[in-house]
């Protein structure tokens, strides 16, 4: 192990390699956390119902989101292995998969959102002594941010097969000037436009959110025609995907699909559970939005590991991918460590920058985060090797990981102790979180056995 760290931090092709490929996507996720914190903190200067009621919402659409992404991810396979192989015609069908299945998707769960979402919204905030105004927050809230999950779903076309392919610097640039749209925008949606009265920010900030959301888009299809990329050439004009090649997206899709799905509805449980303890809302809205900053870690090992791990199966090259997949491991777990100490030095004060938030939601805000900061290091874990089973094409592995750790654990054990126990909330989210050391050590033996060490384009 000594040997292995020690010959990882020396290789610095490998090093210079994973940087160049991660660290554009690290720090997009950066700017993606400054865009949750920059929503938070300004609607905090509303009032604390704005923050529960936005909170309660975009808890509602993570499962969109999350389940949007889900639904290529079979794709995304493919598409970082074919590159690997410099076989673009493939890559362009992949593409072309995702688009049918996007659309598909969208199709179907948007109008369940506008259906069922006010309900999820409600399951929230019915514990909290506030719980009609954060509900009619909610609501009207909910009527325009939905808009954005389709824009946010045909970007994430764009951006995630460039990421893929390893042009990781495109959307980092869109997603830049969409940061600086969405902020100018907070700005003057809620403190002129709205002057800051509660039901109009909260509107504001969506309709904020929604201009962000169409700029970015727009960018990344403008690069993406201007630059003429091979995978985004006569995508609609030869619509075809060959027959062998859909049976294997399909097949490995299905499994992805329903991992994210029940591994995000999962999420939104958990939270669900966490939620109906009386005046927490805030305090969670807090842990979520600021843990965002300390988990940009996981985003570039989930690309570096797509790209060195998936595009050297893809081009043949086995051994050399087992040895990218252990360096890997051993640079996210020592960025991990650094991090989740710097969090738990942050701890104390992050809170005190929330200005409407009261002192008891704050002083437990900071205690959330001082757990989650000391349990970053087995979110690390879980994350790659999630990503090198996905990498290898076990699609019905990583389905297994998600939902045992997840349906099996997580999610009873925060019922059971939020419903039925009077348990203190620091000591429930501790057991909680800490169940993702299960989904590690599950993790773990699913990779030990080698079998994601395989070329799926030789499936083709």
């Amino acid at each position: 192990m000594i040997e292995l760290v020690k010959n990882t931090f020396k290789d610095k092709t490998f090093l210079k390699t994973f940087f160049s490929i991660a660290f554009p996507v690290m720090i997009q996720s950066l700017l993606s956390f400054i865009v949750s914190f920059v929503d938070t903190f300004m609607i905090s200067a509303v009032s604390n119902e704005a923050v529960s009621a936005v909170y309660a919402v975009n808890q509602a659409g993570y499962i969109f989101l999350i389940a949007s992404f889900g639904a290529i991810s079979g794709a995304a396979i493919f598409v970082q292995q074919f590159n690997g192989a410099k076989d673009y015609k493939h890559v362009r069908q992949c593409f072309r998969y995702k688009w049918v299945v996007m659309l598909l998707l969208l199709a179907i769960m948007i109008p369940l959102y506008y259906i069922f979402g006010k309900d999820l919204v409600w399951f929230y905030c019915k514990s909290d002594k506030n719980n009609q105004l954060i509900y009619e927050l909610g609501q009207e809230y909910l009527k325009i941010i939905i808009i954005s999950y389709a824009i946010a779903a045909i970007s994430t076309i764009y951006s995630d097969t460039l990421r893929e392919m390893g042009k990781t610097k495109i959307p980092l640039f869109a997603n830049a000037v969409s940061l600086v749209t969405n902020i100018v925008c907070n700005a003057i949606m809620i403190y002129l436009v709205a002057n800051k009265q509660p039901l109009a920010s909260v509107k504001g900030i969506a309709w904020a959110t929604i201009i962000a959301r169409v700029v970015e888009l727009v960018l990344l299809v403008v690069i993406c025609k201007t630059r003429k990329f091979e995978f985004d050439q006569r995508v609609f004009t030869h619509f075809r995907i060959e027959k062998d090649l859909l049976k294997n997206l399909i097949r490995k899709s299905i499994p992805l699909f329903f991992n994210e799905l029940f591994w995000s509805s999962g999420q939104v449980l958990m939270t669900m559970a966490l939620s109906q303890r009386n005046g927490v809302l805030s305090a969670l809205s807090i842990v979520s939005t600021m843990s965002n900053i300390f988990s940009i870690i996981f985003s570039g090992l989930a690309i570096g590991i797509g790209v060195m791990v998936g595009n050297t199966l893809g081009s043949g090259d086995l051994e050399k991918a087992q040895d990218n997949n252990k360096k890997l491991y051993v640079v996210g777990l020592s960025i991990s460590l650094i991090t989740g100490i710097l969090m738990m030095i942050c701890s104390p004060f992050i809170p005190m920058l929330f200005a409407k938030v009261d002192s008891t939601q704050k002083a437990l805000a900071s205690k959330l985060i001082l757990i989650y900061g000391s349990l970053l290091w087995a979110f690390c874990l879980c994350t790659c090797f999630y990503n090198t089973l996905k990498s290898g094409g076990m699609a019905l592995h990583t389905f297994l990981l998600d939902f045992i750790a997840m349906w099996c654990f997580t999610i009873p054990i925060a019922w059971i102790l939020s419903t039925l126990t009077n348990i203190d909330m620091v000591w429930l989210y501790l057991v909680v979180q800490s169940t993702d050391m299960i989904k590690a050590f599950i993790g773990f033996l699913f990779v030990k056995q080698k079998k994601w060490v395989q070329n799926l384009t030789l499936l083709k």
